[in-house]
């Protein structure tokens, strides 16, 4: 074996350089944080052939001496900390002393700073971590970084790197991400000689959202606030329609910074389950303010990653916020009308599909036990599209499987999940009774006897008070045997033992969960397990109830589990799939 022997220095910076520069938009990311550090209101980026070739950042910040110039390529070597105690309350977005020294033992770079009230500045350049000198220089207030030639002397990186048109995507996204958090900065992006992205220091986080995301989604965007100075949220959320599968459009921020945290992710997704479809990631701009004190960010290289001193409050406290501010939102209900109600005609005019439809052999016909539809039965009325109830209500809906309600509306055609439709119901009534102090519960003739450990008969009296608040009123029958002697009155599908065990679960499952946020999970599971399920034959009278009851919703897109309550097809969508466009 070779004898051991101290790296070369600049091997040790390009080995180093692995853990900060992954690839051009990597650059990116440090300089720009860098200028943001540095006090800049401006920052320019300047990419050709998506970075590979060239990147320049020119920032309005503070510059850096000219006698500091070389030690800014070494590692470690920083302004942002003193000693091991500013660790543990890091506000700035660099703070390691890597970025510099990294980028340019991989790079040719070239650096040409003017702090403020100097008489002219200095430059510098460095090629592959061979340092060259300081001279003289006539520059603008603050800095220009011009990177070269990335990767250039390192054929083993370069051959991972992606197209040009890929790497600048990456490069655009990271500049975006920092534009949409740091106002009262403007940022502007050239790519190959054109403009591409530009916001000004004096646009609103509106124009921002409408920047990155697009004029038409950032219109529909719901703000929410929480003004804490332990835990202040403030985000942007935009309407159903506009979620993914991916989360490329979920915007996390810390104290300025972007990051990526698989634990606020499912935050997100547990605070938007009931507005969002299941599976399906919000576009979302968030911002958590939090003391540096109370985070640790020193966790990756890339500084995208964090700790938090209390993770089960800033999970619960993102939940509440998002949840609260969603219950309000304009698009919370569907612009075709309220469940059940009349279609809505546009300058007078019904066109075909929502005029009344004819009775063709008692296709649309209820059964004699009065579901519906039963093809080829005339002893009852056939139910048109306009058909009037008693109530002034229109029943103009077609049911498909005991499960789907077909109706025409203006533009195209509304589907309901029947199930859907009555979980949200049972939902949205169950809170309105829990927040007045009055839940009606149904005492059971026969108290419902469950089999259960000593251990979970001991968690479920743990929690008997958060029952009774819901209407379920539980009492021990023994060491292994729990009673349930009432359950919410207008759940009547409701079934005593399957609902005990969702009991028993979603207590487990959240055990740090506040009362509240208890409750309201446990809310979730009493709508579900009460409602009418797919498949289950609704005759006339308890479909108008359910009509009735779902015409007035504050959200009525989608159940309590994020599946959607009513689907929209316009008439182009019908038109593409019979191949008509």
């Amino acid at each position: 074996m070779n004898r051991i022997h101290a790296l070369d220095r600049i091997v040790v910076d390009q080995i180093a350089a692995g853990e900060v520069v992954e690839r051009p938009s990597s650059v990116v990311k440090e300089l720009v944080e860098n200028a943001l550090d540095a006090g800049a209101t401006h920052i320019q980026l300047r990419m050709e052939d998506g970075g590979i070739r060239l990147l320049e950042v020119r920032d309005n910040g503070s510059g850096i001496e000219a006698e500091d110039l070389p030690l800014a390529l070494t590692s470690h070597a920083t302004s942002k900390l003193r000693d091991a105690a500013d660790l543990d309350a890091i506000a700035s977005l660099g703070f390691r002393g890597e970025a510099l020294a990294s980028i340019a033992s991989v790079s040719r770079m070239s650096i040409m700073s003017r702090p403020h009230g100097a008489k002219h500045g200095a430059s510098l350049e460095c090629a592959f971590g061979r340092v060259g000198q300081v001279h003289d220089a006539a520059a603008d207030y603050g800095t220009r970084i011009v990177i070269e030639n990335l990767f250039a002397e390192l054929p083993a990186r370069r051959k991972f790197l992606k197209t040009a048109a890929t790497e600048g995507a990456h490069c655009l996204a990271w500049l975006q991400r920092l534009a949409l958090v740091h106002l009262g900065v403007g940022f502007e992006v050239s790519q190959d000689g054109r403009t591409t992205f530009q916001v000004h220091a004096d646009d609103d986080l509106e124009a921002r959202c409408a920047a990155v995301f697009g004029e038409r989604i950032a219109a529909d965007m719901v703000e929410v606030a929480r003004e804490d100075p332990q835990l202040g949220v403030k985000a942007r959320i935009g309407a159903p329609e506009t979620a993914r599968r991916d989360a490329r459009r979920v915007h996390l921020f810390l104290n300025g910074r972007w990051i990526r945290d698989a634990r606020l992710l499912r935050a997100v997704r547990e605070g938007v389950k009931e507005f969002v479809p299941i599976g399906h990631y919000p576009t979302l701009f968030l911002h958590l303010q939090i003391p540096p004190e109370r985070i640790d960010i020193n966790v990756h290289p890339q500084k995208t990653e964090v700790r938090f001193r209390d993770e089960r409050a800033v999970f619960a406290v993102i939940v509440t916020t998002l949840r609260k501010g969603l219950a309000s939102a304009p698009w919370a209900t569907r612009a075709v009308g309220p469940v059940g109600g009349q279609v809505q005609e546009r300058s007078g005019f019904a066109p075909s599909w929502a005029r009344p439809l004819q009775d063709t052999a008692g296709a649309n016909s209820f059964d004699s036990s009065g579901g519906f539809p039963v093809p080829g039965s005339n002893d009852q009325l056939p139910l048109t599209a306009n058909e009037v109830t008693p109530e002034g209500e229109y029943l103009n809906f077609l049911s498909v499987a005991n499960t789907f309600l077909f109706r025409p509306v203006t533009g195209g055609v509304e589907i309901i999940d029947q199930h859907a439709l009555h979980e949200r119901v049972n939902l949205e009534e169950l809170r309105k009774e829990v927040r007045a102090g009055a839940v009606m519960q149904q005492a059971l003739l026969m108290p419902a006897l469950v089999e259960v450990s000593a251990e979970e008969l001991a968690e479920l009296l743990e929690h008997r008070e958060t029952f009774l608040t819901l209407g379920v009123d539980l009492e021990a029958f023994g060491d292994t045997t729990i009673a349930i002697r009432g359950v919410p009155a207008r759940l009547t599908r409701l079934v005593p033992e399957s609902l005990l065990r969702d009991l028993l679960e979603i207590a487990r499952q959240n055990r740090a969960a506040t009362p509240d946020q208890l409750q309201e999970e446990m809310l979730f599971s009493m709508a579900c397990r009460g409602a009418v399920m797919a498949g289950d034959r609704l005759d006339r009278p308890a479909l108008e109830a359910l009509l009735r009851r779902g015409a007035d919703l504050p959200q009525d897109r989608t159940c309590a589990h994020g599946r959607p309550v009513r689907v929209f097809l316009s008439q182009e969508d019908l038109e593409r799939a019979f191949y008509r466009r």
